[in-house]
């Protein structure tokens, strides 16, 4: 029995694991290209076909879509939601709470309170932050998706302009759910590691927009939550006019539309290949 193919697929294994280990993206995107040449490879031994290999790779990107057509399309939303004052998680669930607090405050920004909303089996807790002299309103927040035990802590700045229009900068790890509406301009920034570096991804973003400190609107902290709220409807509203979401039977229910579905794995395998 010639054991090259296998010791060769279990060496490709084991690269593309020794790459994940690491944080630089490069070598992320090295250990997933590993694993999907191990896929390939399986596939390519187990049968003597290439085809077979091929087959293989293609079932990493039609996982995402299982998951979307088994949870995400019989999901029902709610068409609104209401941003309203939260305590926050217990340190447990949330750590790091505490420090990126701190690491605002000596940034310069000043609290502004805790807010969040329950968006179907979704909770969101933001901790709301303001800059006066940069213009600029921040949040340290965190998801928990209660159906899935499942808890996604990011960070985001946001700046505002006296005609309404915001912009958005975020290291949320992962695709957008939803289309931000027209007027709501966001930029993803996964790979910050620190406040300084999302700060500067979001100079750079409002500096592409030609917009500056004295174009932008001055923060409100008392009105930070109903802007909040207001970019959701807006959000939403947005996706039920481009047919992502459509009405789900129930008065003030939503859900995904087939449209909506196809568009969220797309972002999914997007993000697969950017990684």
């Amino acid at each position: 029995m010639d054991l090259a193919p296998f010791l060769l697929l279990a060496a490709t294994v084991v690269f593309g694991l020794a790459c994940r280990s690491y944080s630089n993206r490069y070598l992320l995107k090295l250990g997933w290209l590993a694993y999907l040449a191990a896929s390939y490879l399986g596939g390519w031994f187990l049968t003597d076909s290439h085809a077979a290999g091929a087959a293989s790779v293609a079932l990493w990107f039609m996982l995402p879509w299982v998951e979307i057509v088994g949870r995400v399309r019989r999901l029902r939303l709610p068409a609104a939601s209401e941003v309203r004052h939260r305590f926050p998680p217990n340190r447990d669930v949330f750590p790091e709470l505490g420090e990126l607090s701190e690491e605002f405050e000596t940034a310069g920004f000043c609290r502004a309170g805790d807010t969040g909303w329950k968006w179907s089996e979704t909770e969101h807790f933001m901790r709301l932050f303001v800059h006066p002299d940069k213009r600029v309103q921040a949040s340290v927040a965190q998801a928990q998706q209660l159906d899935l035990d499942l808890y996604v802590s990011y960070v985001s700045l946001t700046s505002r302009t006296p005609d309404g229009r915001v912009f958005t900068t975020t290291n949320y790890p992962f695709v957008p759910t939803m289309r931000f509406s027209p007027a709501h301009r966001v930029l993803r920034a996964p790979d910050a590691g620190s406040l300084e570096d999302l700060l500067a991804a979001h100079q750079d973003l409002l500096d592409s927009q030609g917009l500056a400190t004295t174009d932008l609107a001055e923060p409100d902290p008392e009105a930070l939550a109903t802007q909040i709220e207001e970019d959701l409807r807006a959000q939403i509203a947005h996706n039920l006019d481009t047919g992502l979401l459509e009405p789900a039977g129930e008065e003030g229910v939503i859900r995904y539309s087939w449209r909506g579905c196809v568009h969220l794995w797309l972002q999914v395998v997007k993000d697969m290949i950017r990684v």
